[in-house]
Parts: structure tokens; C-alpha cells; sequence
């Protein structure tokens, strides 16, 4: 099959060599596959659910693949979200679901705990108007073991995840105080001093928010 190779084009050489690494795995988890269509939230809380943790994520054009660990058993998979759906959850190797500079999955210094760090789309709603900003958000995904932290253009907020729907918000320089979240559609609600703050807390409805982001 060698002399093959040599009648191919450098466009499609060069489409090889740019695969993501989460394109080799063909394997199907088969006890996860009722989660393939699911929003990207929802399969969140499902996973989360059944034992497994975010590792780690990353872009691949308009996709977005994650990688998880299940607590209990150390099976590690990948989820490809597109469009803000589940398209496929299927086997990886166990290097898949190490952080970079970590052994045995735990994050190297400095690293928040799962290593989740993406740009998204946050906002508050004050009276009548909602205000939408471009932010960061890194850390635990909602409601996860750990803290989340969304910069917003002119403050910190960081998130303390009680367990259950409570969530301990802290304002850079200010007490933490406690309160409830809920998440649906993709994004995550919380309250503050009487205001309803959000970000959109999955990857994939992040990077298309963003993508489609306007300046109000």
C-alpha cells in the first residue's frame, strides 16, 4: 500500500497531519451512548452523576472535544460536543486524562482542579436590561468539586461549589457570600445582592456565544 501514499495531494497530507488527537478513537463507551444528543449541560450533570470528572478540554474548529475520568473505575473517555449536543462519547487511552505535567491525573501546581479554561460569554441583568460581556471562566465545572473563577472586563468573580445548588460567590476584595445556581440551556445562573448573574458554562454553547458575540 505504499506506493499509495505517494499519489496523495499535499492538501490532504496536510489535513492528516492536523487531525485532534480525539479523531483516532473509534471506540464507543457503551454504557454512555444514551447520552449522545444531549445538551451539553445536561450531559455534564449525567457524567458527573455516574462518577466520572473533567479533565481537560480543547478546541477543534467549531467542535469541541472534553476529556473525563471516572472516579471509581479510572475509565477515561472523550465527548465531542458540537452545536451544543453530545455527538459521541468513545474510549481513550488513560494518557488522555492526565493534565499536562501531572501524574495519575491530579493537576500539576497551579493548575485548577480539572484544568478546564475556555472563553465564553457572562452578563447580569440590573432593572429591565441585560448587560452581556465576553469573559474567561476557568475551573470545575458547575456544582463540581472545587472553584470556578469568571473574569469579567472589570472584576473577579469566584465561585465556591458547596455541593447540591449552593455556590458561595465572591466578588475580588469583598465576603463570600452564599446563595443558590441552576443551570440549564448551557448557562449558569446565580444571584448577588439581589442580581442575576450568568455565564455560559458549557465549552461548546461558550465558544459559539462567543463566536456570534455582539457589543450591546
Amino acid at each position: 500500500m505504499k506506493h499509495r501514499v505517494i499519489g496523495y495531494s499535499a492538501g490532504i497530507l496536510a489535513a492528516l497531519l492536523v487531525l485532534t488527537p480525539a479523531a483516532y478513537a473509534q471506540d464507543p463507551a457503551p454504557d454512555l451512548q444514551d447520552l449522545v444528543g444531549a445538551k451539553g449541560s445536561s450531559g455534564e450533570q449525567a457524567l458527573q452523576k455516574r462518577g466520572f470528572k473533567f479533565v481537560k478540554g480543547e478546541k477543534s474548529g467549531s467542535d469541541s472535544y472534553t476529556n473525563w475520568r471516572n472516579a471509581r473505575t479510572g475509565q477515561c473517555i472523550i465527548v465531542h460536543t458540537a452545536e451544543g449536543r453530545y455527538q459521541s462519547l468513545v474510549k481513550a487511552p488513560d494518557p488522555d486524562c492526565q493534565v499536562s505535567g501531572a501524574a495519575d491525573g491530579v493537576p500539576a501546581p497551579g493548575f485548577s482542579e480539572h484544568g478546564s479554561r475556555f472563553d465564553t460569554v457572562c452578563g447580569v441583568t440590573v432593572g429591565s436590561k441585560t448587560y452581556r460581556y465576553k469573559c474567561l471562566v476557568e475551573g470545575t465545572a458547575p456544582g463540581g468539586s472545587g472553584k470556578t473563577v469568571v473574569h469579567y472586563p472589570d472584576q473577579k468573580i469566584t465561585l465556591h461549589w458547596r455541593g447540591g445548588k449552593r455556590v458561595g460567590v465572591e466578588f475580588e476584595g469583598m465576603k463570600t457570600q452564599q446563595t443558590t445556581f441552576s443551570t440549564s440551556e448551557g448557562s449558569t445562573q446565580f444571584m448577588y445582592e439581589g442580581k442575576p448573574y450568568f455565564y455560559v458554562s458549557d465549552p461548546g454553547a461558550a465558544e459559539w456565544e462567543v463566536k456570534h458575540f455582539h457589543d450591546q
